[in-house]
């Protein structure tokens, strides 16, 4: 899959517009599933994120300023989701973008419907 990781500086200021190679750097990569989730794991600094583009939909997981994680979800059907996120879920969420599997309207492993939702 297509892979694109911009981890931030933890030295990074808030400010209207960020320089790459300063402020943050950008990699894109091919990757299978296995190496994704190292890459999650990986995750550091406010405004870091992960975007995949999958076969049928995509997903970006970003670091929050308090440490958590956000997933966004977007199907090529219309499909809009959006959720906090822990490791598990999140490994869900991307084995399913791999396996090219719809999404519904529950998280991924939960019985709890997504913060914000856009069905197809």
């Amino acid at each position: 899959m297509k892979v694109s990781l911009i981890q931030f500086s933890a030295t990074a200021p808030i400010r209207d517009r960020y320089h790459e190679g300063v402020d943050y750097l950008c990699h894109e990569f091919d990757l299978e599933l296995k190496d994704t989730l190292y890459l999650f794991s990986e995750l550091k600094n406010h405004r870091s994120r992960l975007s995949i583009q999958g076969p049928t939909s995509s997903v970006e997981f970003y670091l929050e300023g308090d440490g958590s994680v956000r997933s966004e979800i977007y199907g090529d059907n219309g499909l809009w989701a959006d959720t906090q996120v822990d490791f598990e879920i999140a490994r869900e969420i991307l084995r399913m973008v791999y396996a090219g599997e719809c999404f519904s309207n529950l998280v991924p492993t939960t019985e709890h419907e997504w913060d914000a939702y856009a069905p197809a």
